[in-house]
């Protein structure tokens, strides 16, 4: 399996760092000398006609706030992925490259704010299994929220430099998308976005598209738990996914 398919499949580091279940990232920062761990679980499912393919993303995201409004992150995923083709089947797991990431919130006015979030995907994961990209991946993305009440919106742009030299990937990953959030009451929020990428494969469709409807519930103000589900709209986005997770403050 090449790491086309395998980064394909679960999407690239930043996209996967909004708060879950969304892709999208929103502008909120953990405030000077607090601490956030997300854990997260995606179950993805792709059915072609020949191949069956199961997809496990397990991810850990450590934010620190070293001011107000910025935060350094940490991002270690974990791949599980299954191909059945007839009565075969073939795993590929372990972990995959790590993120290094700051957010910074540099325009905060009324229910408008703005940050950017530059990140640098290092080459941890083994290429060689098809479990990371083989080399660095820069990026950089703009990221808008706007909080009303009960709507909160976010919109979400940027690139990511994918340094490689074959024929086979592309080379420029642009991503875009668009989340809302509605209060269903103090402690429940109804969520979904709208995602588009281009696709690391040069074979595949040009873009990789989802959406996602999910729902988090705040348990304490220091615990978030969530549950959502991600269709998705183009190859070689995975045809389904159910997402889990849990966000713990200190």
């Amino acid at each position: 399996m090449s790491h086309v398919m395998l980064l394909a499949s679960s999407q690239w580091p930043a996209a996967a760092l909004g708060a879950h279940p969304l892709l999208t990232e929103d502008t909120g920062t953990q405030g000077a000398g607090h601490v956030q761990l997300e854990l997260t679980h995606d179950l993805s499912r792709t059915k072609d006609t020949s191949t069956y393919t199961r997809d496990q993303h397990i991810n850990a995201v450590l934010s620190i706030g070293l001011t107000d409004t910025l935060d350094a992150i940490v991002a270690l995923p974990h791949e599980r992925q299954t191909d059945r083709l007839a009565a075969t089947d073939a795993t590929l797991r372990g972990f995959s490259d790590m993120e290094l990431a700051a957010k910074w919130r540099f325009y905060d006015e009324g229910a408008l704010s703005f940050a950017l979030r530059p990140g640098l995907g290092v080459p941890t994961g083994d290429d060689d299994k098809g479990l990371g990209a083989g080399h660095a991946t820069p990026s950089l993305f703009a990221v808008m929220t706007y909080a009303g009440e009960p709507w909160t919106f976010h919109v979400h742009l940027g690139y990511t430099r994918n340094i490689h030299d074959g024929a086979d990937e592309r080379n420029h990953i642009y991503h875009a998308s668009l989340a809302a959030e509605y209060a269903l009451g103090e402690s429940l929020r109804l969520v979904g976005d709208a995602s588009m990428e281009s696709s690391a494969g040069r074979s595949d469709h040009p873009n990789t598209g989802s959406m996602v409807l999910g729902l988090v519930y705040s348990v304490t103000p220091s615990l978030d738990i969530d549950f959502g589900y991600r269709k998705g709209l183009t190859n070689p986005a995975a045809d389904s996914a159910w997402l889990t997770g849990l966000a713990i403050r200190f």
